[in-house]
């Protein structure tokens, strides 16, 4: 029992650690956003897009060397996307749910392709 609580409490902090990265990662992605107009819808532009390319990669390389899987990793981010509600609405405006969802789509991508031990070396 208490190896069973040990493992728990590890996962507990390794989740706690993916949701503590994410948050960071895509707040830096949102500071690197424009702000939109009031009102105004502003389309993303290559550099916008890659801030939150890199957020993903970033997230799901710490979420591969933590051994999680891809649900957590996703929980961890929609739990930082939900945290980081104020950034969102200072640098998104309109575009929240499509940032979302790409971030989302993005992270789902990076999660499921052939690991380069380079980016995952546990030294780093």
């Amino acid at each position: 029992m208490e190896a069973w609580s040990h493992a728990q409490t590890e996962r507990t902090a390794a989740k706690a650690q993916l949701v503590d990265v994410a948050e960071r990662a895509l707040r830096d992605a949102l500071i690197e956003q424009e702000r939109p107009l009031v009102g105004m819808y502003t389309h993303p532009t290559c550099e916008t897009d890659a801030a939150f390319d890199r957020a993903a990669r970033e997230v799901c390389d710490i979420a591969h060397r933590l051994d999680m899987r891809a649900e957590e990793m996703l929980i961890a981010v929609k739990q930082a996307w939900s945290q980081l509600a104020p950034v969102r609405a200072r640098h998104l405006g309109d575009r929240d749910g499509d940032v979302l969802r790409g971030v989302v789509s993005t992270s789902i991508e990076v999660f499921f392709e052939p690991i380069d031990p380079a980016r995952t070396d546990k030294s780093r």
